[in-house]
């Protein structure tokens, strides 16, 4: 299978096999909202898990720094 053009209804199609969970419940509530719009619906999923995402994973990795020895807390500016 090439990776060609595709029209947005082929990919509302596909989509949603690569969808799992929380995720797959959400794009199909948003699918009955937004008539399935593609360029709406790739925004939205953007904002509503990369966005996310990315905070929760700052989040993370800053509880999980650990002053080493001989380090200066400076280094973490």
């Amino acid at each position: 299978m090439g990776t060609g053009f595709r029209i947005a209804t082929e990919w509302l199609n596909f989509l949603p096999e690569f969808l799992e969970g929380t995720t797959s419940l959400w794009f199909e509530q948003y699918m009955e909202k937004l008539k399935g719009s593609w360029i709406n619906i790739t925004k939205a999923i953007v904002k509503e898990f990369f966005v996310k995402n990315i905070y929760q994973n700052i989040i993370l990795k800053l509880s999980q720094l650990k002053q080493g020895a001989l380090e200066l807390v400076r280094k973490y500016k």
